[in-house]
């Protein structure tokens, strides 16, 4: 059974890593007897995204293109702020904003506006669960810390005028007292008994010094300077004064923020004694049962998940004994497996022609594929996509990392590009839906559906269908191991020997394995069954839908119409779901 490491990461818009939104003022409650309720409605969904789109730069700049178009005026350069305080301050605009929410009647607002508010009224709800938890929360971590992706956020920083360099100089100076809270937050969980363990400081720690070794040659430095070298409009003597100033704010705030992070996270490492999971914390057990909620807006219980997952790893493994049966050619196909196509370009122009037949098509982007940097590959995961602004969809960017064997890229662009991450959030901007749905983080359903048409993508590649339909089952049954064991690890406590008994019992009796997928399940918590159940709860939805529908279900419309829905909590696509089937059949009767 092979097995890989392979957290594909994508880059959604930067809040909190917990995906908690900040608040700039309260929402009033809106006014009566003046409009329409659904108006109304309409005005508080607008208000609330130009609240929350405001919450930090990042994430202003990267939702918006334009933010003047939306009658915004940057006055405040930040990166945002991450403290218990803080965190308590969003809870409490989050109750403020659920009061408005329920202040509305639900049966006179449309169907979308009521999809809107079940969404909105689902992630506020599930928030507000968590709020005596919030030590548990963190905004670094070895894979999808902001660390990690912050680097990449600046290079890829839209920069169009002066006035961008302007802010995008600001932003990095800001870097630092963001990191100076960041590491008040961690002495705060070291007093508490919360601090990460010592392999996950010295990881983090790695990490960052990989990135500002090198200062003269800092990547920041020299893609900055690209583009500002590329900028119309500049002349000679201003090209030259912001280059120097790039050089000098990356050189003196943003790698002495890193440098404050190392130095925070080696005094603090010692203090780290918990090497197992989420459990063996005092509301560990609590606080997972939040995170695996949000990350994979499943409504289903962790003991449900568990079901879920064996259920699936029985088929899968079933699956493949089936097709070794009637064809024992596959195996030696499998072993010698490479791709015909190995150029990410190449690959992309394939997909987006192939898909069509099963897929609904859109409009037609600019994409980019970029290369990520040596002091970043080591610690990033083999692609990233960067989700494009609302009111600028049609610009699109990959990153590869070379780091990784690129001869078998073709399921990974397919992840991340067509019918992955990049087709899946033109589609959903086309659609124009309410802003502030745009900032809603529904990871399960993001990564859920990339996993979904990654796996899907290996009937395009030309293979047997034997072949591909046991590579596929491969695929399932590794997600499914490693969902079981990071329900396992943080929810029922297995130690390294449970999750050595639990593998061998698969067949699989590897301690070096073990010990490295153990190790990796507790410094990222939740993040596999992101993909893993969220790839689940779509099989799930087809499937009900198939059974169903019968000879009326068109794998097409399906596609259509889990991407109509767009990121949101599989409870409420179910639901959607129902009364489609429903409507549908009563149609043909």
């Amino acid at each position: 059974m092979k097995h890989f490491k392979k957290i594909l990461l994508f880059l959604f818009i930067l809040t909190l890593s917990t995906g908690l939104l900040s608040c700039k003022k309260p929402i009033d409650t809106p006014p009566t007897n003046t409009i329409s309720t659904q108006e109304e409605f309409d005005i508080f969904l607008n208000e609330l995204f130009l609240t929350q789109v405001q919450s930090n730069t990042i994430t202003l700049k990267y939702s918006l293109s334009r933010p003047e178009n939306y009658g915004i005026e940057i006055d405040e350069v930040k990166i945002g702020h991450f403290s218990p305080e803080y965190i308590k301050s969003v809870l409490s605009s989050y109750e403020n904003y659920l009061a408005v929410l329920n202040s509305f009647n639900y049966n006179e607002l449309s169907k979308s506006q009521q999809l809107t508010f079940d969404i909105l009224h689902y992630f506020l709800e599930l928030e507000l669960s968590q709020e005596d938890l919030i030590l548990y929360h963190d905004v670094i971590s070895p894979t999808t810390g902001i660390q990690a992706q912050l680097p990449v956020l600046l290079a890829e920083f839209k920069i169009n005028s002066k006035e961008d360099l302007d802010l995008y100089l600001a932003l990095v100076e800001s870097v630092y007292p963001y990191f100076e809270e960041v590491c008040d937050f961690q002495r705060t969980k070291s007093q508490n008994g919360l601090f990460m363990n010592e392999s996950t400081a010295n990881s983090i720690i790695m990490q960052c010094e990989d990135f500002i070794k090198d200062v003269d040659s800092n990547f920041l430095i020299t893609t900055i300077n690209n583009k500002i070298s590329n900028l119309d409009g500049l002349t000679l003597e201003e090209i030259s004064y912001y280059q120097e100033a790039n050089k000098e704010i990356v050189t003196n705030s943003l790698i002495p923020a890193y440098r404050l992070l190392i130095d925070t996270l080696s005094q603090l490492k010692s203090t780290g004694n918990n090497t197992k999971g989420l459990y063996y914390y005092e509301h560990g057990k609590d606080f997972y049962e939040y995170l695996i909620a949000y990350n994979t807006n499943s409504s289903k219980s962790p003991n449900e998940m568990i079901k879920m997952i064996e259920t699936s790893i029985d088929e899968s493994i079933s699956k493949m004994g089936n097709i070794l049966s009637e064809d024992p050619s596959v195996y030696e196909k499998i072993v010698g497996l490479s791709f015909e196509l190995t150029d990410p370009t190449e690959i992309i122009t394939y997909l987006q022609e192939s898909i069509l037949l099963d897929f609904p098509p859109i409009s037609e982007v600019n994409y980019s594929v970029e290369y990520l940097p040596d002091s970043l590959q080591d610690h990033l995961s083999p692609a990233m996509y960067l989700v494009p602004a609302i009111d600028n969809y049609t610009d699109n960017v990959i990153y590869i990392n070379p780091k990784y064997d690129l001869t078998d890229i073709f399921p990974t662009i397919a992840h991340e590009g067509y019918p992955g991450h990049l087709y899946q959030s033109v589609y959903f901007r086309s659609l124009n839906p309410p802003p502030i749905r745009n900032l809603l983080d529904f990871g399960g359903y993001v990564e859920g559906w990339a996993t979904y048409v990654e796996y899907y993508s290996y009937y395009l590649a030309g293979f047997d269908e034997n072949v591909a339909d046991f590579i596929v089952a491969n695929m399932e049954t590794n997600m499914g191991i490693y969902c079981r064991l990071d329900l396992g690890i943080h929810y029922e406590g297995w130690m390294v020997s449970d999750a050595h008994n639990y593998l061998d019992s698969l067949g699989i009796n590897d301690k070096d394995l073990t010990l490295a997928l153990y190790e990796t399940i507790v410094e990222e918590p939740g993040i596999y069954p992101q993909y893993g159940i969220g790839y689940l709860e779509i099989i799930e939805l087809k499937d009900k839908a198939k059974s169903k529908l019968g000879d009326k279900f068109v794998l097409k419309d399906f596609h259509k119409f889990i991407l109509d829905m767009g990121p949101a909590p599989f409870p409420i696509i179910e639901d959607r779901l129902d009364q489609e089937i429903k409507l549908l059949l009563s149609k043909t009767d």
